[in-house]
């Protein structure tokens, strides 16, 4: 949600660059929208609400270009540099989401990548937690996230064509055709979610040679740098939520795998959960409640498919699961949506 804090302006050189683009001087909006720059030796930090009346003035002064997929494009991790060391050492797409999780934690704590894994397809979307801001003041910045999350998932893949199509909330805008040239597949609008939908394959494809050892020493970097710069206001449980969603399969296992894909030994993340007031057992079971109401939304998955992917032994297993959580069956839940499905 949005704060009084000050967070990270991130990528100001791509800012101005992406104004640039669009005609206009980033420096005036920065002056007018209450924002003081510093030195360029370290992330400007400013006020979310500041923040997001620059990114609005600058949508709104834009001439021939659409500013969020302008700043998109052009969108580095300034100051950052781990964040693509990470990236380059990434064997696979499922790897380098990993980094979504860190992003929220350094420089938008208001925004979160979600994955959701349906069948043959990936949908990897987007959701800003604003209150008092309307859907609409946030179309734009939604928009530059699916943006940014296009690019670095084309660089890191060397694929210009790993997207199926995109989906966006709202009602479609007078240059909806600048959509489709921007992202070069079918963009469809009037949805329910932010979403970049693709091939579920090439979450596990091979991107690069493993280079387990860079990866690791970029992951080490990035742990610090978050220790410094948060501290004690630094959440494992938020950790652990992340990785269960990245990572179906954990659902399936215990907390001695969770604590290897975060670089754990088992006790110290079950003693560091503890200290927060957190149980592993807890947060997985919360993980499977989240993961099974998205699948059943789905009416070709069957209740079958869901019971297996979320590690329970059969069908009646998930039943009791499922109303131990919701007080409802899984077939009355999506009755409850209009959806049918054995």
């Amino acid at each position: 949600m949005l704060s009084s804090s000050s967070v990270p302006m991130p990528s100001l050189g791509s800012w101005r660059e992406a104004a640039s683009t669009c005609g206009f001087a980033l420096e005036p909006v920065l002056r007018e929208a209450g924002i003081s720059q510093v030195d360029g030796h370290a992330p400007l930090r400013v006020s979310p609400v500041n923040l997001f009346k620059a990114f609005s003035m600058c949508v709104e002064r834009a001439r021939g270009h659409h500013f969020p997929f302008a700043l998109g494009e052009r969108f580095v991790f300034e100051h950052f540099a781990e964040f693509d060391a990470f990236m380059g050492a990434c064997s696979t797409i499922r790897d380098g989401l990993e980094l979504a999780g860190w992003a929220r934690e350094l420089l938008a704590p208001w925004l979160t990548v979600r994955l959701d894994e349906f069948g043959s397809e990936a949908h990897l979307r987007i959701v800003i937690d604003a209150p008092g801001v309307s859907v609409e003041e946030l179309r734009p910045v939604r928009e530059v996230a699916l943006s940014v999350v296009n690019q670095v998932i084309r660089r890191a893949t060397r694929e210009p064509n790993w997207l199926l199509s995109v989906r966006l909330a709202g009602a479609p805008p007078a240059n909806h055709e600048r959509y489709t040239a921007h992202f070069g597949v079918p963009v469809l609008f009037n949805e329910e979610i932010d979403a970049l939908v693709m091939d579920r394959r090439w979450l596990d494809l091979p991107l690069t040679p493993p280079y387990p050892q860079a990866r690791g020493e970029a992951r080490q970097r990035i742990e610090r740098r978050l220790n410094q710069e948060l501290g004690e206001r630094r959440r494992l449980v938020d950790e652990v939520r992340w990785a269960l969603e990245r990572r179906p399969e954990l659902l399936r296992e215990g907390l001695e795998a969770t604590a290897v894909a975060l670089g754990l030994h088992p006790r110290t993340l079950q003693r560091r959960l503890q200290a927060e007031g957190f149980k592993f057992v807890d947060i997985q079971s919360e993980a499977k409640q989240h993961r099974a109401q998205i699948m059943l939304r789905r009416r070709a998955i069957s209740m079958e498919s869901i019971s297996t992917e979320l590690g329970f032994s059969d069908r009646r297993a998930f039943t009791f699961a499922f109303k131990r959580w919701t007080g409802m069956s899984p077939s009355a839940y999506r009755s409850q949506l209009g959806i049918s499905g054995r």
